[in-house]
């Protein structure tokens, strides 16, 4: 079940956000999907551009994780409650998503670790997996303020 929900978040993804080149169906999106590489560097030692419907999308989720940040000892619960929080705003991006070109791409080497950060959070089974998962997805939405402008 894990995997169809993460499958249909990705492809959602680049569907809503790829309207002038979708792929003629899911085997072709999963070809593409396979050959993306997920490196993100500068744009020429400039940062992408980003629209002001993608910079809002990422301090909503930047919130989320400051507020789950100051919980003392999160609980098993608690981050995959994390987990549900992050995809909604994920989804939200996604939906809202209106970028286009290399800017849009760059957006996609981004946001691929954040939404399999997302679902090994939904899936942790201990609290010591639970907070490596939650620095790594914290370190990464961080990193946002880095590439993009």
């Amino acid at each position: 079940m894990n995997k169809i929900i993460f499958t249909l978040l990705s492809s959602a993804l680049l569907i809503a956000c790829n309207h002038g080149s979708q792929p003629k169906d899911l085997q072709q999106l999963e070809a593409n999907e396979q050959v993306v590489d997920t490196t993100l560097t500068l744009n020429n030692g400039a940062k992408w551009k980003a629209d002001s419907i993608t910079n809002h999308n990422v301090v909503n989720l930047k919130t989320i994780a400051d507020n789950f940040r100051i919980k003392a000892f999160p609980t098993i619960g608690e981050y995959q409650l994390l987990s549900v929080d992050l995809s909604n705003g994920l989804n939200t991006m996604i939906q809202q998503c209106k970028m286009t070109g290399p800017d849009h791409e760059a957006l996609h080497h981004w946001l691929e670790p954040i939404l399999n950060d997302t679902k090994e959070l939904k899936n942790v089974k201990d609290t010591a997996s639970g907070r490596i998962v939650f620095r790594s997805l914290d370190k990464r939405i961080d990193s946002y303020k880095t590439y993009f402008e």
